[in-house]
């Protein structure tokens, strides 16, 4: 607050208000910051780099904050919107959002402007850091680098062979100086460095690769530096990254507590606006649970549970479900767990996976012919049938008479919700017993619940409106066996397999239209914080 001197003489001094780091200011006003908390991550960012006198060693600082290739293009170290100051210029097909700057892996770019010939030099040596959210394994790919017909600079977090590499120098013959270690996972900061005869490689701070026998070469790379692939002298290689950049640097080469420092620093600033990727803590103890139990070291995606299981329990919609499968996690190992019990038993209603399909950052998408996952929750055992509900959250708009979303039937004269997003005809279709079916339905993207409350009262919503109803008495009991997903279990085994790609599922007690509206919501935020919402 100001101080006031003198009583009512009306002088005011602005006592109590953090100075902000002048090169932070320049940073914010270049590049129109306009929110406080990312404006104090920058700041921080700035006095953390500094405090461990590593400002001084980068030529180039990448925070990618702001949301726009507008803002993502400024370098933090100089950042003035030209070429001699390494302001980015963006090539190809890029998605900028609050998270990052995300390259297709097709055609998309950077062009740092940066030639490392005339930047760097071999007594300070050089370094390379890319901060990934994604955990993606491409082939050929490189997240940055040059080369120049001669030598190269250049850096990979993770291909298809789970290689980790970074390259110092690489000219014609077996001189070079380069590190390169096995990696599984591809999110993170990963920093490849150089000083003197040593190179290695590191993420989050810890080296994964050491080589210290590198023979010294004074060759370096004669071409700009680019992100999101490697400038091959005056083409492009079929080396594109889809690898989401939340930060990127180039400098000088760091030493083992330089570059634990620097890692410090940038986690730091990447947990202070919503994004960091590690160890994530959140409020609600269920959700803590499941984001530690899954694995989940996305803060966007933890915060993102943490807010759908709080919005749950307000709306009093978590004590009616047994399972929920958010899908999160990008991978079959975190997508098998169920929200609610989010233990690794079949007791706990986790998920197996059957068959093909694939798995990412967007969902779980069977392959049509035999996969499928099951819930290991027995329907008899565990549900009534005059009070019960399955909802599944579609990404993929297919129209076909053959594929089932979920059910379970003996085929006979047992089972419950047979549910088809949308048949040739452009139905969605319930099958609950002798209770049998369909509305209208324009796509089959969106969140369908098929519920029962009770003998004569049976719905489907869609993206939280009745899409259709029966008052048709159900007089058979359920099945058994347990509920799939992404195919129907007819008396034993999987068929109808679907193609379409599961971002939510749940499983639990019946809905009423209050109830399908407010899930909807639910999932609806849920699935816009991760980006992966549709129409």
């Amino acid at each position: 607050m100001p101080v006031i001197l003198g009583g009512n003489t009306g002088i005011y001094l602005a006592s109590l208000t953090p100075a902000v780091d002048p090169d932070a200011q320049a940073f914010i006003t270049a590049a129109a910051i306009t929110d406080p908390t990312q404006q104090a991550a920058i700041n921080q960012l700035v006095v953390d780099l500094k405090g461990y006198s590593i400002w001084s060693k980068m030529k180039a600082l990448y925070p990618f904050v702001g949301g726009t290739a507008t803002s993502h293009k400024f370098n933090l170290k100089n950042p003035l919107d030209t070429d001699a100051a390494f302001r980015l210029v963006f090539n190809g097909g890029w998605t900028h959002s609050s998270t990052g700057a995300l390259p297709n892996g097709t055609n998309a770019y950077a062009d740092t402007v940066f030639n490392p010939s005339t930047n760097f030099n071999t007594s300070t040596f050089n370094h390379l850091s890319y901060y990934s959210r994604t955990n993606s394994a491409i082939a050929s790919e490189y997240v940055m680098g040059i080369y120049d017909g001669t030598s190269t600079n250049a850096l990979i977090c993770r291909r298809d062979t789970n290689l980790s590499f970074f390259v110092a120098d690489y000219p014609s013959g077996t001189s070079y100086r380069s590190a390169s270690g096995s990696v599984t996972d591809g999110r993170g900061l990963f920093l490849g460095t150089q000083t003197g005869a040593n190179a290695k490689l590191f993420r989050n701070g810890s080296v994964i690769y050491s080589n210290t026998g590198a023979t010294l070469n004074n060759a370096i790379a004669n071409q700009r530096l680019y992100i999101g692939v490697l400038n091959n002298t005056t083409t492009i290689e079929d080396t594109w990254t889809d690898k989401e950049c939340a930060f990127a640097s180039i400098g000088e080469g760091l030493s083992d507590t330089e570059a634990a420092n620097f890692y410090t620093a940038v986690q730091a600033f990447q947990t202070t606006i919503g994004r960091s990727i590690g160890t994530q803590t959140v409020s609600d103890a269920d959700a803590q649970a499941f984001v530690t139990n899954a694995g989940i070291v996305d803060q966007v995606e933890a915060n993102a549970i943490n807010n759908l299981v709080i919005g749950l329990k307000a709306d009093g919609l978590w004590t009616k479900m047994k399972a929920v499968y958010p899908f999160v996690g990008g991978t079959a190992s975190t997508m098998k767990f169920n929200l609610k019990n989010p233990l690794n038993t079949d007791a706990a209603f986790r998920l197996g996976f059957v068959g093909g399909g694939n798995w990412s950052n967007t969902g779980y998408t069977p392959n049509g012919t035999n996969g499928y996952a099951g819930t290991f929750i027995y329907m008899s055992a565990n549900l009534s049938a005059t009070n019960l509900h399955t909802a599944y959250y579609s990404r993929t708009n297919v129209a076909n008479n053959s594929q089932f979303d979920c059910g379970v039937t003996d085929n006979t004269t047992k089972g419950w919700l047979i549910m088809r997003a949308r048949t040739a005809a452009g139905n969605a279709t319930l099958e609950n017993g002798s209770a049998s079916f369909n509305g209208a339905v324009a796509n089959s993207q969106g969140l369908y619940i098929g519920t029962s409350t009770a003998s004569n009262a049976h719905k489907i919503y869609k993206n939280g409106l009745v899409v259709a109803s029966s008052t048709t008495a159900q007089a058979q009991t359920l099945f058994t066996e347990p509920q799939f997903f992404g195919a129907a279990l007819i008396t034993t085994g999987g068929a109808y397999y679907s193609t379409r790609e599961l971002a939510f599922a749940s499983v639990g007690t019946g809905l009423n239209d209050t109830d399908a509206a407010n899930l909807n919501t639910r999932v609806t935020t849920f699935q816009t914080a991760l980006n992966r919402q549709v129409p």
